[in-house]
């Protein structure tokens, strides 16, 4: 049987891109491997200079880079490729609620769902 908290996050995480691309088996993957956070106001998330270590998924709130709102999945080719992040990303003036991967899971989910990160390359081609 499928916990309560993971059917709740596979219902936010099949909300929004590019998780709504994917099958309710990788939905589950995914939920399984997301951990819930709730961060405080101005709670820093990735700081400059230094490569992203998780990926956060917006669930309630949001995320400041810079002076600037962030989008709801942010720096993503700092995570896929190590990259340093430009500027600091903190939790916006009401505080956030995401659901957390970390790095090591995101390339296990690459390899189980592929459409995931051709998903998240795409927004980010968006993005720019």
């Amino acid at each position: 049987m499928i916990a309560v908290d993971i059917i709740d996050r596979m219902a936010v995480l099949a909300a929004i891109p590019p998780f709504d691309r994917l099958s309710g088996r990788e939905l589950l993957l995914v939920a399984e491997q997301v951990r819930p956070r709730t961060l405080k106001p101005g709670a820093l998330l990735f700081e400059a200079g230094q490569p992203a270590d998780m990926l956060h998924v917006v669930a309630d709130g949001w995320a400041m880079a810079g002076q600037e709102r962030a989008p709801g999945l942010f720096d993503v080719p700092s995570l896929l490729f190590s990259l340093p992040v430009a500027q600091d990303y903190r939790a916006g003036p009401k505080g956030m609620q995401s659901l957390c991967l970390a790095r090591p899971h995101l390339f296990t989910i690459a390899r189980e769902c592929p459409e995931f990160i051709v998903g998240l390359l795409d927004m980010q081609a968006l993005q720019r």
